[in-house]
């Protein structure tokens, strides 16, 4: 019998009192489900949804309005103890930021604006979460909105040429009786708390920080000076709370820049502070460099980045708790952070687009059906800030396009959750009436998603696979030591739908035969993609980017790879960590073109730190047995190279899916993934789930 599609087991649901007798008997995870009071408030556990897209998106972005507050309600059903909506600037003067097209009266009740906010708490609390409203105040790195110019502690101008005044005594009032204002709103709203955003080279950082604040008054030089200001905003907000609210503020460990705030700084901030603020919330680096200062982290990063700098301000204050943020996607992790006393609290971000459900999976013994986040960027595309950075528009996307991918509603969608996206909402698809018998084709990730839905929406599937293995083309996740979570994503959808149901037939092509058998009532076809093989000269002595994990014993010291994509470079960074010498040969002007933002920018970060050697504008003529022939500027020349490899992109396999749909006739048939196009894991993921939401 199935319950519900949001669950990744198929069991019957117990009743209440049977379920928290089965918690409390399979969870292990004893330190992070522990309980905390501050300020009359309980934490249910140790572990926050820490705020993702701005509030105000629901103010002025109403086609996503739906989005965002589901985002923060599944959190909040999800398990989490406290759940914080994403920031909101203080006012729209100067303070703003992006998306903020007019000012909000913080002072009126009644008005729609409060009524939307509102709803935040509304649905967050009606979950048994505490809810929290995050402000910021970017200060000097504002947007500007004229007649308004950014304040900042220095007066200077910027590297976009605005020029940022600084903060004299009657402008820090100013300020701090905006976040009265805004405190009182908060508690207007039926918040339990306010998360104070300082960090990411906001405000109260750029105080703090010797790298932005040069002043010699009362409000420079000394760490207790530089403390003055925050400790005024403090002391505003507390006012506007009142003593029975929570109060979290969060802070950047380090800018992460040459000349910039060190921990060692933040932690003597963090002792002037303490108990000012209920909770002190460790991030890390600036906004604006969220790669490169780690704002961010990215799968080549470790999990867990700030957890020592948390540690550091823990064992330095005495009354505020301190909760740490950065990569945490594993249940055994957030609860050995508690357990060693590194912080009170553990905090997740992206992590709650790959899987809301975290809490409720993690103390209910089902941790291994976390759909862990795999750190791509999906959810936050981000802006490039490597040097070699191209502008989408010179890769020939369309500047509406572009707008389109950096718009709203191109963020929170997530790779490996496909229950996620711009007005994707499952329950507003019709459910089905009853069980239908669905033929899915090929088992690589899309092949296995659209098992797995469709055997959760009570269909009976069977699913065919040609070769001996499970996972298709990312099974290259296997030998990639920079690919643990997406192998970690491959091996939950084999165990998914291994545990489903489905009837899985290996080593298996469709036939007619296989068709008559079965009798679906729908079919699905995810037959993946292939290798392009272009007709180059001397080819055929090259291998195949993806062959080459295979065969690293057969790969000399220096490597000479043709194409620069996506694949070419992850495949070139996995030589090189393997102590390659390796050169990429890309003829379009910048490597992975076809990927931008924040995930581009980490994948050029790592190709300098491992050395690659990039040639860019560089045609491949012929491969050789002595290296690659190449066309630079007009004159040919010879790459040496041990070994050649070529990455020249994948093409669907449309011949199998031709043929298939032959047999299929007028079945309905549903072509998905690489097999339609292509595409990234989070297209497959995507469509294969959409497709089997369809059968009904």
């Amino acid at each position: 019998m199935l319950i519900s599609s949001r669950y990744t087991e198929f069991r019957i649901i117990k009743n209440k009192e049977e379920l928290k007798k089965e918690r409390k008997k399979m969870s292990k995870y004893t330190y992070l489900e522990q309980p905390m009071t501050i300020r009359g408030k309980v934490y249910k556990n140790r572990l926050i949804a820490a705020p993702t897209l701005f509030a105000h998106s629901v103010l002025f972005l109403p086609e996503i309005a739906e989005n965002v507050y589901r985002m923060v309600e599944n959190r909040a059903k999800g398990g989490f103890a406290a759940v914080s909506t994403g920031e909101l600037p203080l006012n729209n003067e100067e303070g703003t930021t992006l998306f903020m097209e007019r000012g909000v009266d913080w002072e009126d009740y009644e008005s729609d604006d409060f009524k939307k906010i509102k709803e935040y708490a509304d649905r967050i609390k009606k979950h048994g979460a505490l809810a929290y409203l995050e402000f910021s105040h970017e200060g000097s790195a504002a947007e500007t909105k004229a007649p308004y110019v950014p304040w900042g502690p220095d007066e200077y101008v910027r590297q976009d040429g605005v020029k940022v005044h600084a903060l004299s005594y009657e402008m820090m009032n100013k300020i701090c009786d905006d976040y009265r204002k805004v405190a009182r709103f908060t508690r207007e709203c039926g918040f339990d708390g306010m998360l104070l955003h300082g960090g990411h080279g906001f405000n109260i950082q750029q105080f703090i920080s010797p790298w932005t604040n040069h002043r010699t008054d009362e409000f420079g030089g000394s760490m207790e000076n530089r403390a003055r200001f925050p400790k005024m905003i403090f002391q505003a907000v507390r006012e506007g709370l009142g003593e029975d609210m929570i109060l979290e503020f969060r802070m950047s460990a380090e800018d992460g820049v040459e000349g910039g705030m060190k921990c060692e700084d933040m932690v003597e901030f963090c002792k002037l502070i303490d108990g000012m603020v209920d909770i002190i919330h460790v991030s890390n680096g600036l906004k604006w460099a969220g790669n490169q200062t780690q704002t961010f982290s990215d799968f080549f990063d470790i999990h867990g980045v700030n957890v020592e700098y948390a540690a550091k301000v823990k064992a330095a204050v005495t009354k505020s708790k301190v909760a740490v943020i950065g990569g945490i996607n594993d249940p055994s992790m957030a609860d050995q952070i508690i357990k060693d006393g590194k912080a009170d609290f553990v905090e997740l971000g992206r992590q709650g687009f790959a899987d809301p459900e975290f809490p409720n999976k993690a103390f209910s013994g089902r941790e291994d059906y976390i759909r862990k986040c795999v750190r791509c960027f999906s959810c936050y595309p981000g802006f490039c800030e490597h040097a070699t950075d191209v502008p989408l528009t010179e890769k020939g996307i369309p500047m509406e396009e572009v707008a389109k991918i950096y718009s709203p509603a191109s963020m929170g969608r997530c790779a490996i959750n496909p229950n996620t996206g711009f007005k994707w909402y499952e329950d507003r698809h019709p459910y089905p009436e009853k069980g239908r018998k669905v033929l899915v084709i090929g088992g690589g990730v899309g092949g296995l998603q659209a098992a797995v839905t469709a055997a959760q929406r009570g269909h009976s599937v069977v699913l065919l696979e040609k070769s001996d293995v499970l996972g298709g083309t990312i099974n290259f996740t296997d030998l990639d030591e920079d690919k643990v979570d997406l192998r970690n994503f491959k091996n939950l959808l084999i165990r998914e739908a291994k545990e489903s149901g489905t009837d899985i037939r290996m080593s298996t092509v469709c036939t007619k035969d296989i068709i008559s058998e079965v009798k679906p009532d729908a079919v699905i076809i995810a037959a993946g993609a292939h290798p392009v093989k272009p007709p180059i000269k001397g080819i055929d002595k090259a291998m195949n980017a993806l062959e080459a994990y295979h065969n690293m014993d057969k790969i000399g010291k220096n490597v000479v790879l043709a194409g620069g994509g996506l694949v070419g470079c992850e495949v070139g960074l996995h030589l090189a960590n393997h102590g390659h010498k390796v050169t990429i040969i890309e003829v379009q002007k910048m490597m992975a073109f076809e990927t931008f933002g924040y995930y581009r920018n980490a994948l050029l970060d790592e190709m300098d730190k491992r050395e690659l050697k990039q040639m860019l504008n560089t045609k491949v003529l012929e491969f050789t047995d002595e290296g690659i022939i190449v066309e630079k500027e007009g004159k040919q020349i010879l790459v040496p190279a041990d070994t050649c490899i070529y990455s020249m992109g994948m093409n669907p396999n449309l011949d199998v899916v031709e043929e298939i749909k032959a047999m299929t006739k007028d079945i309905p048939t549903y072509v998905i993934g690489d097999s339609s196009k292509a595409g990234k894991v989070g297209d497959a993921v995507h469509a294969s789930y959409e497709a089997a939401i369809a059968v009904i």
